[in-house]
């Protein structure tokens, strides 16, 4: 399966504080899933949205929803990080942070019901144990 992982910013000191972490974590979650094999899945893109001081993604909370392309075979993962969860996150090892929030993201997705027939919940616990993150 191929995985993509991207960021968007809220503002700049979203960028400063999260960007380099997320380029650091690409290659982990894409090994983490290079050998899983999901029957109508070739694609996921994951895509964390992080508030900041000029966009507050996720203003209502922290959220994950995901949408699904069946002729692509593609799920588009979107996690929103509100502005107030993202300056309340230790900035000393802001990987970690990532990694909760990945992990968390794939954990709690909306699945439209046309995705409802991935074995998602699978997905979700080979990204946190790869990630080395229990089980909540």
């Amino acid at each position: 399966m191929e995985v993509s992982l991207s960021g968007r910013m809220g503002g700049p000191e979203a960028g400063v504080a999260w960007l380099a972490s997320i380029v650091q974590l690409r290659p982990k979650l894409k090994s983490a899933l290079a050998d899983l094999s999901v029957a109508g899945l070739r694609t996921l893109d994951v895509e964390l949205w992080i508030g900041g001081s000029i966009t507050d993604y996720g203003p209502q909370g922290f959220s994950s929803s995901a949408r699904y392309y069946a002729k692509k075979e593609s799920l588009l993962l979107a996690i929103s990080v509100p502005k107030a969860v993202a300056a309340a996150s230790p900035q000393e090892r802001p990987e970690q942070a990532l990694q909760g929030w990945l992990a968390d993201g794939f954990t709690s997705a909306k699945l439209p019901r046309s995705a409802q027939k991935l074995p998602f919940a699978l997905i979700a616990e080979t990204v946190r144990s790869s990630l080395g993150i229990a089980r909540q």
